[in-house]
C-alpha cells in the first residue's frame, strides 16, 4: 500500500517536534508598574495581589514609596546549566534621552537548569530622577558574548 506524500509529511511533523529538545531562550517578559503605596480595594486583574507581593515587608511609608516604580519579571528556559550565561537588559528611560542604559544578571556554570525567573527593578530614586522605562531589549548571552535569545519591546529601535 502506498501513502500519498502529504499524508506522510503530516504524520512526520509531530514526530519531529517531539524529538526536538528544549533550547535556552527567553520565554516571557511581564512589566508590573507600582504607582501607588496603597493597595487597590478590589482584585482587578491581579493588581491587588501584585501590589501586596511587591510591598511585602515595607513597614514605613518611606519604604513603600521607595518601592514605587517598574518591575520586569522575566521567564527564561535554561537548557544548558553547565554553560555560564548573562541576562542583559538594555533600556531607555524618559529623562535620559536616547542614551541606552544596561543592567545585567550573571548565572555561573553548574547551576540548576530549567525555568529561571529573575526580576529587573526600576524603583526608588533612580526611577524618580530618570523617569519611566520607555523601551527595552533583553539579551541572553553565553560566556563568549554570543546572543542565545532576545526579546524587545514594541518601541525598541536599534538604529538610534
Amino acid at each position: 500500500m502506498r501513502f500519498p506524500a502529504p499524508f506522510c509529511i503530516a504524520a512526520m511533523v509531530p514526530l519531529l517536534f517531539s524529538c526536538a529538545g528544549k533550547i535556552t531562550r527567553i520565554e516571557h517578559v511581564r512589566e508590573v508598574p507600582l504607582k501607588t503605596t496603597s493597595l487597590p480595594s478590589e482584585d482587578v486583574g491581579m493588581h491587588r495581589s501584585q501590589a501586596t507581593f511587591l510591598l511585602y515587608g515595607a513597614v514605613s511609608n518611606k519604604e513603600r514609596v521607595q518601592r514605587q516604580g517598574q518591575y520586569y519579571f522575566v521567564t527564561w528556559y535554561d537548557a544548558n546549566p553547565d554553560q555560564a550565561v548573562t541576562l542583559v537588559m538594555m533600556y531607555r528611560q524618559g529623562k535620559t534621552g536616547s542614551r541606552i542604559l544596561t543592567k545585567s544578571i550573571s548565572y555561573p556554570a553548574g547551576r540548576k537548569g530549567g525555568t529561571q525567573s529573575p526580576v529587573f527593578e526600576f524603583i526608588g530614586d533612580d526611577a524618580k530622577e530618570n523617569g519611566q522605562i520607555l523601551a527595552w531589549k533583553l539579551l541572553l548571552k553565553d560566556q563568549n558574548g554570543k546572543t542565545l535569545s532576545e526579546r524587545h519591546s514594541y518601541l525598541w529601535n536599534d538604529k538610534v
